[in-house]
């Protein structure tokens, strides 16, 4: 008779508690499968390592990869962003010591799919997963309207002055969008209002941030932004050091999409 292979059944077992639960924490998996935490480390690791599974920077809970995902129906394309975004996003990180965000569209406003928040000294709002930044007021969203398909654009702005509130005041201010989004152009970064946000960080700072389009077949498939503390970096510096090292980070991303084959 042919013995069933222990381990493998666990793995399995594992990998179908995620699809269940996704995102899955470590303790909620314990939980849901009875595996102890030290073999479920072991096991996830495996399945990372085997393209499996992915663990999100932003909440360090797992997922199963977009390779698995993308298989199945309902699948989550802003999670298979953030598995490419990820890699890129937190060598970026590391060379700018900075937070960043990557975001989408997600009707009439933008959504942070992955951050490096959790990985960054800079001590600011680190439970952002799943936050939706709005159009007029963040860089991720200027940096989306500014650079989008111009219907697409129209249309946005067309449902935030009927959706009413302060977006939809300010898209009914003409002159304003205008010149907001030729600014925008010109610079290639949507700079994120911060008094409109208020405070920030726990030490009582303001957040300021920039924030590029991902340009891909002739749409915005996502923004990259940087954040840091306010008066922490100049203008010129903005110009010369970080954009550039944001925009080549922005079109790193836009070829892996293109490589993996992903629409989004």
């Amino acid at each position: 008779m042919v013995k069933s292979i222990d381990s493998l059944a666990r793995g399995l077992q594992v990998v179908e508690a995620i699809r269940q639960q996704s995102p899955a924490s470590l303790a909620e998996l314990h939980r849901q499968t009875g595996i102890s935490k030290a073999t479920l480390l072991r096991i996830l690791k495996t399945l990372q390592e085997a393209g499996w599974v992915y663990r999100a920077l932003g909440d360090s809970c797992y997922r199963l990869s977009f390779t698995v995902s993308r298989q199945m129906p309902n699948n989550d394309p802003g999670e298979q962003l953030a598995e490419l975004a990820a890699p890129i996003i937190q060598e970026l990180q590391s060379r700018l010591r900075w937070p960043v965000d990557i975001a989408m569209r997600d009707g009439l406003a933008m959504k942070i799919v992955e951050t490096t928040r959790l990985h960054s000294v800079f001590i600011l709002n680190r439970q952002v997963m799943g936050y939706r930044p709005p159009f007029l007021m963040s860089g991720n969203g200027r940096a989306y309207l500014a650079f989008c398909p111009e219907e697409e654009r129209r249309s946005i702005i067309a449902a935030l002055k009927a959706a009413g509130g302060k977006e939809g005041r300010l898209a009914c201010d003409s002159v304003w969008l205008q010149q907001l989004l030729d600014e925008t152009r010109q610079q290639g970064y949507g700079v994120r209002e911060s008094s409109f946000f208020g405070v920030g960080t726990t030490e009582g700072e303001q957040i300021e941030a920039i924030a590029v389009p991902v340009l891909h077949e002739g749409k915005v498939k996502a923004t990259l932004a940087l954040s840091w503390p306010q008066g922490a970096i100049s203008k010129p510096e903005v110009n010369q050091h970080y954009f550039p090292l944001l925009r080549s980070a922005a079109d790193r991303l836009a070829e892996q999409l293109k490589i993996q084959n992903i629409s989004i």
